[in-house]
Order: C-alpha cells, then structure tokens, then sequence
C-alpha cells in the first residue's frame, strides 16, 4: 500500500506537495486518513478550486487519491459536520453557500469562545504564548504594508490562530474552535482581502501579543474578540455589495 501522503498528492496536481504528517493537540493521535483527505478538500475549496454551490464527487477524488470511496465519503462528512459541505440525498456532497446569517452566527460563537480561550490563561501562558507568536505578529507588521501580500497574510493569520488554539488545556474547547475556524475560513478571507482590512488585523494581532507580554489577559481577551468581529463586519459588508443573481 502506497504511504496516504503520496496519495493525497493528487487533489492540487502534480506538483502540489503531500502534507506532513500533522498531530493534533497533545494526547491526540496523528490525523486519519479521512481526516487528511477531509484537510485537503478543505484547503481545495478556501482556495476556491471549488465554487460555492459545486459537487464534490467521491469517485473522481478517490480516483484522485488511490483510495476506496470509503475514506473519501468520511471526509466529506467530515466537513459536512464543520458546515462546508452539505450531503444532499441522490445529489451528492456541494460546497456550502456564503450567507450573512451565517457569517453572523458562527462568528458570534468564535468571537465569544476566543475570548473565554484567552481569559483562562495564567500570567505565565500568556507570556509563553506572546513569545510564541511574536515572530508571526512582526510578520504580519510587514505584509500589512505590501498590497500585494494578501495570500501570505492570510496563512500567517491563520497559522498564528492555530497556535492560540494549540496553547489551550481545554482539549474540547480546542477542538469546537477549531471547527469554528474552518466553518469561518472564508469569510475571513473576504474579512481580510483589503490593504486596509489587513493593517486593521496586524494592529489588533500586535495589541493581543503586547497584552499576552504583560499579562493582561483579559484586555487580551478584548482583543481577540475585536480581531473577530472586525472580520465578520467586513466579511457581512462584501457579501452585501454582492450583486444578487
């Protein structure tokens, strides 16, 4: 049996690289093989290979994969449990529909779980986890000015809210987050597709990191819930600009 890393090469091309191995917070065990092929779809559709309202057909992925639809069709539930995808009875898996109701709704829960994930941390986390990050927040200091420096900002981003989810001892609480990050994924992509949406969050990312240095990890809870909902304003804005079909 070939290693699941070499089969899931195939979902970006040829070219595209296998994901490493990646662990889930402490105590968890390496991702499955729907778990990966889950990942992978995922990434597919954020970087728009599938449209909103699109079929994602298990055989043509499993094809893709070298794999039985098995595996494939737990992805798929997968992601439909996180709201990217829905499973329609005789139609198949398609790619959910960006909505302002839902914008609203999953990023109100993200807001106010972050916020409590912050303001359990000790004195002593959160001066670890500003240390941790401070690379990253420097990082997106820099590609807040390019115009150009969207995509890398985004990844940055994203990296930078895996490690605050990472740092948090509530195994379930991490785990419902990220959910939440991925069900929100998109919309924060659109939340950050300004120049000026972009030095906006690099702001607040440095209020967060100066907050977690001194200990103050309920002004650094505030913060994170402003990062959030600064995103969900703008993402709500460009959906609305949106001309209706």
């Amino acid at each position: 049996m070939k290693n699941p890393n070499t089969r899931l090469q195939a979902l970006s091309g040829a070219n595209a690289k296998a994901p490493r191995a990646q662990t889930k917070p402490v105590g968890r065990q390496l991702m499955t093989l729907p778990e990966q092929i889950a990942e992978r779809i995922f990434h597919a559709i954020a970087n728009g290979e599938y449209a909103p309202g699109d079929r994602i057909r298990e055989e043509t992925l499993a094809e893709q994969f070298e794999v039985s639809r098995g595996p494939v069709r737990e992805a798929l539930r997968i992601l439909e449990k996180d709201s990217v995808v829905r499973i329609l009875p005789n139609r198949g898996a398609h790619v959910t529909q960006l909505s302002v109701k839902e914008v609203d709704d999953i990023f109100e829960i993200r807001r106010v779980l972050s916020g409590a994930m912050i303001g359990r941390l000790t004195v002593e986390e959160a001066a670890q986890l500003a240390a941790t990050v401070d690379a990253d927040v420097r990082a997106l200091d820099t590609l807040a000015q390019d115009p150009g420096g969207g995509a890398a900002y985004f990844e940055t981003s994203f990296r930078l809210s895996r490690i605050f989810r990472d740092a948090c001892s509530n195994e379930r609480l991490a785990e419902i987050l990220s959910s939440l990050a991925r069900q929100t994924l998109r919309y924060t992509q659109l939340g950050l597709s300004t120049p000026a949406r972009r030095k906006e969050s690099a702001r607040n990312w440095r209020t967060i990191q100066k907050a977690l240095k001194a200990g103050n990890v309920d002004d650094a809870s505030d913060a994170v819930e402003k990062l959030i909902d600064d995103s969900r304003r703008e993402a709500v804005r460009q959906l609305e600009a949106r001309p209706t079909v």
